[in-house]
């Protein structure tokens, strides 16, 4: 089993790897934050994208679709949080808040992206299906275009595999 995550490891292309950095980068551009409140979101995003990475590498997909919802959660608090008290915050404040929101929101999309991978790679393309419209009817506005596309196109590829009865053999578990 840790030879089958090894390899899979390895075999994750560069742009993989790159997106994998630019959303830690993303995550750790969080940790300027100034206030404890803020530190600690971060933390915890960052903390869930490495925990996230780590189920998907070692095929863990219930755990790390776990992951994933909570920085969705952590994304709905900040945006309860600040529709609550909009008029009592300082503009710094609400900056900070939008930052940890943009980025759960982002971060959470590029994982579901890379969710949908790994099931288009372990050839599990229902599900893969499913992954693509999750995020094509979650992420709706110009800051998620980029990752609406992107599942689009996942689905289109998905889609023509399962139309056309082409579907390999699914891997043993």
């Amino acid at each position: 089993m840790k030879n089958a995550s090894l390899l899979y490891l390895f075999s994750m292309k560069k742009c993989t790897w790159l997106k994998i950095f630019v959303a830690l980068l993303i995550v750790a551009n969080l940790i300027g934050c100034t206030g404890s409140r803020y530190q600690q979101q971060a933390d915890a995003i960052k903390g869930h994208v490495e925990t996230f990475y780590n189920h998907l590498e070692s095929h863990q997909v219930a755990q790390a679709i776990s992951e994933n919802e909570q920085i969705e959660v952590i994304a709905l608090s900040a945006e309860e949080r600040l529709l609550r008290r909009v008029g009592q915050m300082k503009q710094g404040e609400k900056m900070q808040e939008w930052k940890i929101i943009k980025t759960a929101k982002e971060t959470a999309a590029e994982n579901w992206l890379a969710l949908a991978r790994y099931f288009s790679e372990t050839q599990q393309y229902a599900k893969a299906r499913g992954t693509y419209r999750r995020i094509i009817e979650t992420y709706q506005g110009s800051p998620y275009h980029l990752y609406v596309d992107r599942a689009k196109t996942g689905l289109r590829d998905v889609e023509g595999i399962l139309d056309h009865g082409n579907l390999p053999e699914s891997p043993a578990k």
